[in-house]
């Protein structure tokens, strides 16, 4: 039971770092298209705030979508694919609450790109299980495991 913890740990943590990364990643390309629609230069700044929350949102998401999906095996597919959806998305609505986030231009945009690259790996990792349970009988979310 302590292997399988320690496993959930760590795909959690390879799960949040790139759904950090990619959130990092989107919200560039907002920022190129935004500015190249107004003929400006194209300044990437990405706030410490920002990185901070960015950070400590895609890891607890990414520890909804591990514990929906590593432990929830009694449950079907969609009884736990929109808990775990509307969890994030609720977490990502009240962060928009924080004074930091808040105040800062662009923080619509990060919210967005955050919760877009949440749903979009926590998709691939709930499709991947499934997958991967109905070829061999077995469940996981290991990321390294899930081909």
């Amino acid at each position: 039971m302590k292997k399988k913890y320690k496993e959930l740990e760590l795909s959690s943590k390879s799960l949040g770092a790139a759904m950090f990364m990619f959130a990092v990643c989107i919200y560039m390309v907002i920022t190129a298209i935004l500015n190249a629609q107004n003929c400006e230069n194209i300044i990437y700044h990405v706030t410490f705030a920002f990185l901070i929350h960015g950070i400590i949102l895609s890891l607890i998401c990414s520890g909804v979508w591990i514990l929906f999906f590593g432990l929830g095996e009694k449950y079907g597919f969609f009884s736990r694919y929109l808990p775990a959806l509307a969890l994030t998305a609720i977490l990502y609505g009240i962060s928009m609450i924080i004074p930091a986030i808040k105040n800062i231009d662009g923080a619509l945009f990060w919210i967005v790109s955050g919760f877009s690259s949440s749903f979009l790996f926590g998709t691939g990792v709930a499709l991947l299980s499934e997958k991967k349970k109905r070829t061999t009988g077995i469940r996981s979310v290991l990321l390294w495991e899930l081909q």
